[in-house]
């Protein structure tokens, strides 16, 4: 999974400091995110999807992550983001 910007284990940082701030905006993009991975898992395994199914599936998958990823701000080198009680 290519995820830009963004270190290992930063990712959900950011989409959760996206969502405190912003849960209008990225709650559907996350459901929208949730449907169509699940969908390409399912199309990956099914014996019956054709080649097409699942390639279009995949896409579909990334094309939601690319639009999750395209609202994130990325982190600034050297920041940390404190925690929100």
């Amino acid at each position: 999974m290519n995820q830009g910007a963004y270190g290992e284990g930063e990712l959900l940082d950011v989409v959760a400091i996206a969502y405190a701030d912003d849960p209008a905006t990225v709650e559907p993009l996350l459901i929208d995110l949730a449907d169509a991975a699940g969908r390409a898992a399912y199309m990956s395994v099914n014996p019956l999807a054709t080649d097409y199914g699942r390639q279009c599936a995949a896409a579909a998958a990334d094309a939601a992550r690319d639009e999750l990823l395209a609202i994130l701000d990325p982190p600034q080198k050297g920041a940390t983001c404190a925690r929100r009680t």
